[in-house]
């Protein structure tokens, strides 16, 4: 979502007429963020990952399943919506089904190769390169040349409506006083968001650490070095991002180019079971030397060797 509202922004300057449509879990989010824009508050729940572990050939099924059907009710709504309305583009952030053969349609996206065993991927993969073709531009948030940040993801070879716009990113590089801190960054699906924020907590606060902790959570245990922000808007984010002395975080790609955009190394800690989170963290750790660890196997060694180490960071 936050790399969609920076690219709305963009459309927003440059005198643009935008209207939003999202699920529920995003409706929150985009009325925060664009309180004037129309908001259609109507597509389905686009949080589907591709699960590592057991039992991987029926969950790849399931996901098959379950992407297949989310395709086809934006693909309902958007045509009944446009019997009655009419735009210049469709602008869609990685929904498959947001698209129109009569309208000019375009896919945000950062993942073209999906990660994973090759063999057991072969079928999802086909059925996302069908997908593909029906758009009339794919948009990659990422560097055309190497390094890429997306890593093999964002492979782009036998798709010649992909162009390479540049990282896409709300967070930018601000001067600001930097404060030794933690900063503890949530985001994912609960129970594993808060469970991860609770051990995170109890290994840091051995070390006396001030850690600040952004995002909803069930309650997490309270002290003197311990402060939980909740919710954080953007400039609220770019603040605190750009002050903090060290960050911990997931390895969405979201947050990556984040990272990227403000010259910071974190701490990177996938969601364990979700491929592309885990692929980017030992990508990250390979090409750009960022300290990873495995949330099953929380130590208090990861983060003193972090907090010991530089936190500059500099694509080259």
């Amino acid at each position: 979502m936050t790399r969609l509202s920076e690219r709305i922004s963009q459309f927003i300057i440059e005198g643009n007429f935008v209207e939003i449509a999202c699920s529920e879990n995003q409706e929150s989010f985009f009325r925060n963020k664009f309180p004037e824009i129309q908001l259609y508050v109507t597509l389905p729940n686009n949080h589907i990952q591709i699960e590592s572990g057991k039992g991987l050939f029926f969950k790849l099924g399931l996901r098959v399943f379950e992407f297949r059907a989310n395709w086809k009710k934006e693909k309902r709504w958007l045509e009944k919506h446009l019997e009655f309305n009419s735009y210049d583009i469709i602008y869609s952030d990685n929904r498959y089904g947001f698209y129109h053969p009569s309208v000019h349609s375009v896919l945000l996206t950062h993942q073209l190769a999906l990660p994973g065993p090759k063999a057991l991927l072969f079928l999802p993969q086909l059925v996302l390169n069908k997908n593909l073709k029906n758009f009339n531009t794919i948009e990659i948030p990422d560097f055309e040349n190497t390094p890429k940040l997306s890593g093999k993801l964002s492979s782009a070879k036998a798709h010649a409506k992909a162009s390479f716009i540049g990282p896409l990113s709300q967070i930018k590089r601000i001067q600001a006083p930097l404060k030794k801190q933690l900063l503890v960054i949530l985001s994912g699906p609960e129970p594993q968001r808060s469970r991860f924020a609770k051990d995170i907590i109890e290994e840091v606060v051995q070390l006396g650490f001030p850690i600040i902790v952004t995002g909803e959570s069930k309650p997490l245990p309270q002290s003197q070095l311990v402060k939980a922000l909740g919710y954080c808007n953007s400039s609220e984010l770019e603040q605190l991002m750009n002050e903090s002395s060290h960050i911990v975080c997931r390895s969405g790609y979201s947050t990556l180019m984040e990272l990227a955009t403000i010259g910071k190394k974190a701490l990177i800690i996938p969601t364990s079971g979700q491929y592309e989170q885990e692929y980017l963290a030992e990508y990250w750790a390979e090409q750009f030397n960022f300290p990873t660890a495995d949330e099953n196997g929380i130590s208090t060694k990861d983060f003193v060797d972090y907090l010991n180490t530089s936190t500059n960071f500099e694509r080259r």
